[in-house]
């Protein structure tokens, strides 16, 4: 949204009073703080994008997007402007592949790089890899490819990236409709994969020499750093037991042979021979959960505290409280169901502001409609 011009105090209490009815179109207040102060509960920044998968703050103040098809972009989160600085030509889109998970390096200004995963064809068979790009004047180039041939398909890939405190690099790959690569420690699908910044492998990762750094994955879509230090993971079940995981080091998370809990026979014999580390929550039916952040601002006090979930086939997000020390989910809270579409991801400003990206209304909508919001507030 434009910068807005200041009135009088009188115009201010005015527009104040009648600004709340929940057009986006309203005239809204000036406020020299660098953080707006608007007067609808949502603004939509953009409404021009196809299936926007990756949206992060930047150290620039801009919202920095991956589209599935291969654009990598700098959006104004005030007045909508997009600048688009690279388009990925060798990018397969095919269902749910395409230009997936982006990050950008913790100490940007100095090393401006950006880590992406994409899917690409190599003859008949869909791989997928993590490179990373560096920016300037505007642009991304010099592409380095750290993580290459990755299994990948037209479903479940994973592909969430998460550069840790301690400048580790964790990336999720799903296990590319094939089940029995969750288990294989020779496959780098169904796996939390864990590198050092320059693509390197940690000393200290559970197999030397590999980026293996969890196993018995589905599809995991979110990670998120959480309170205690943990990373918290939302995974795509099958018609059950969609989960939310704690990702800890050498963990076996079960699937294909168990799904959430272990709570049927033929998951209790599989854990007897073999330790899984079961979900801290799980829905059945499934909701098709995406993106997931621990939001620790009160800027929307609602949130405070809570890892939020981005929901597609429900269409919602979904507010999660943990237990005093992290280890379980005790409530569930909807917001906005039905009201956006699909919602595919979440990012919040240091200074709490809250953006998503919405998916359109029907799995395939791959049309130019897709949207980012902000969320001002809840009520």
């Amino acid at each position: 949204m434009k910068d807005l011009q200041k009135f009088t105090t009188t115009i201010v209490l005015v527009i104040l009073f009648f600004g709340c009815s929940g057009d986006d179109n309203n005239p809204t207040i000036n406020n020299p703080d660098p953080v707006p102060t608007p007067t609808n509960a949502t603004t939509t920044v953009i409404n021009t994008l196809s299936v926007p998968w990756e949206l992060l703050w930047g150290p620039d103040d801009f919202l920095w997007v991956t589209e599935r098809n291969g654009k990598i972009s700098r959006i104004n989160p005030d007045t909508g402007e997009q600048q688009v600085v690279l388009t990925l030509n060798n990018v397969a889109q095919q269902q749910e592949s395409g230009l997936l998970g982006m990050a950008l390096h913790p100490d940007f200004n100095n090393n401006p790089l950006v880590y992406v995963v994409y899917t690409y064809s190599s003859g008949n068979t869909l791989l997928e890899r993590l490179v990373h790009f560096t920016y300037s004047n505007n642009t991304l180039s010099n592409e380095t490819i750290l993580i290459d041939q990755i299994p990948a398909n037209r479903i479940h890939n994973g592909s969430r990236l998460l550069i840790t405190q301690d400048l580790h690099l964790y990336m999720s790959t799903g296990d590319a409709g094939n089940t029995s690569l969750s288990q294989d420690m020779n496959s780098l699908a169904g796996k939390i994969l864990r590198v050092n910044l320059d693509g390197s492998i940690p000393a200290n990762n559970p197999v030397s020499g590999s980026p293996i750094y969890s196993i018995g994955h589905r599809n995991p879509q979110g990670l998120t750093p959480g309170p205690g230090g943990r990373i918290y993971s939302s995974e795509h079940g099958p018609n059950t037991d969609d989960e939310i995981n704690i990702i800890s080091i050498g963990e076996n998370y079960g699937w294909p042979e168990v799904r959430g809990l272990i709570d049927t026979p033929g998951e209790e014999s599989f854990a007897a021979t073999t330790p899984v580390t079961e979900s801290i929550t799980n829905w059945t039916p499934t909701i098709a959960p995406s993106d997931l952040i621990y939001y620790t601002s009160d800027r929307i006090p609602q949130w405070t505290n809570k890892l939020i979930l981005t929901v597609l086939k429900d269409k919602k997000i979904s507010a999660l409280t943990l237990n005093s020390d992290g280890s379980t989910v005790t409530q569930e809270e909807t917001f906005f169901e039905d009201v956006f579409g699909r919602i595919r991801d979440i990012a919040v400003s240091p200074e709490g502001r809250v953006f998503i990206a919405t998916n359109g209304d029907s799995y395939g909508d791959t049309t130019n409609t897709h949207r980012i919001i902000e969320i001002n507030r809840l009520n």
